[in-house]
């Protein structure tokens, strides 16, 4: 355990300027989100008050929450990786060597970069049309889809460059595993 800690202790000291200014935008972007999930909060609990003192409910909040989740979700989702926060299962990984977990931890990587890839082609396309026939979803007032659309690009770019930061990381650390791992929190 107190090795973990000591790495790290050295990955958060020893961080590059790309790693500094990669995890500000995470900073960024993790308080951005946080707006986000307090106005969701608001809009549901205005809306059940609405609804059941006075049988009126906010309009179109079911489509405020849907988008908002985008933003919550892909803002959010860089800040996890790159502090390695994620939901893991790793009883059986502990039990291996370092350089079998790094591997099995670039292979993840890989992976979700590939993910992310197809998921930020798809959501770019998706944004272009949403741009060009100003898109937007509710009945009573129109929302915008297209800024939940540039939330989602902004944090699968984002949670990219934090996947290849961390591939890096692990094919050095396999390559020379004197080396420090991508590791934060205590994870490996």
């Amino acid at each position: 355990m107190y090795k973990m800690k000591e790495t790290a202790k050295n990955n958060a000291v020893h961080r590059s300027p790309f790693e500094h200014a990669l995890a500000t935008v995470e900073d960024w972007m993790v308080i951005f989100a946080g707006f986000v999930v307090l106005g969701l909060m608001f809009s549901v609990t205005l809306d059940v008050i609405l609804r059941s003192l006075f049988s009126f409910p906010l309009p179109n909040s079911y489509e405020y929450m849907e988008l908002g989740m985008v933003f919550v979700v892909y803002l959010g989702a860089a800040k996890v990786q790159g502090e390695k926060r994620h939901i893991a299962i790793d009883a059986a990984v502990r039990a291996l060597p370092l350089r079998v977990g790094a591997f099995m931890d670039l292979f993840g990587c890989l992976v979700g970069l590939v993910l992310m890839a197809a998921i930020g082609w798809l959501g770019a396309s998706a944004a272009w049309n949403s741009f060009l026939t100003s898109e937007y979803i509710g009945s009573v007032a129109h929302v915008p889809v297209l800024p939940a659309r540039l939330a989602l690009l902004c944090g699968v770019l984002v949670l990219s460059l934090r996947l290849l930061l961390d591939i890096w990381r692990y094919a050095r650390f396999i390559v020379k595993p004197h080396g420090s791992l991508p590791a934060a929190k205590g994870h490996l």
